[in-house]
């Protein structure tokens, strides 16, 4: 009698199991995505805070808060080197348009900081004294200051004080 052949008919998976090999690319990939969107939702956070002059951050002092912002304006002469806090700071007095705000700098200041050359700060407003203001020529001394943290000096490879910013310096050490 003939042997007979029997067929497997057992199915076979349709789909292959997930190796350990697929999984770590998915998971460096997965790794890398979150990266990016952190670096972007940082990058965009610090894109989004309100630009202000001395000025203006002066007359919406209420509506500022403690939250963050920028403002601009030019240091008078007078910077005072303190600790803050255990940390080194640098206490001035900014001026825009006649206006004047005592600042403390947490940390260390731009290179090119000087009066006289307009600055820009990040931080935000804080009740209280301001160390070292003895030694400020021309002090807002209005019980609030600016507690800054991020100093970039605006300049140019000119050198040169536009007429605008010169009338500007000149009208904040008149004031003084």
């Amino acid at each position: 009698m003939p042997e007979t052949v029997v067929d497997d008919l057992t199915p076979s998976p349709s789909r292959p199991q997930p190796s350990r090999r697929r999984a770590l690319p998915t998971l460096v990939t997965l790794l890398v995505a979150a990266a990016i969107v952190g670096v972007l939702v940082k990058t965009l956070g610090d894109a989004t805070l309100v630009f202000h002059e001395v000025d203006a951050a002066v007359e919406l002092r209420s509506e500022l808060g403690d939250g963050r912002f920028r403002v601009v304006g030019t240091p008078l002469p007078g910077l005072v080197e303190t600790m803050v806090d255990g940390e080194s700071a640098v206490v001035f007095t900014l001026c825009s348009s006649g206006t004047f705000a005592d600042v403390v700098h947490v940390g260390d200041p731009a290179e090119l900081l000087q009066p006289g050359v307009p600055v820009v700060l990040q931080g935000a407003w804080t009740v209280g004294s301001v160390p070292g203001i003895a030694g400020l020529v021309a002090p807002a001394d209005d019980g609030w200051h600016l507690r800054t943290d991020h100093m970039v000096v605006k300049h140019d490879n000119d050198y040169r004080v536009e007429e605008g910013r010169q009338a500007d310096i000149e009208s904040c050490s008149a004031t003084g």
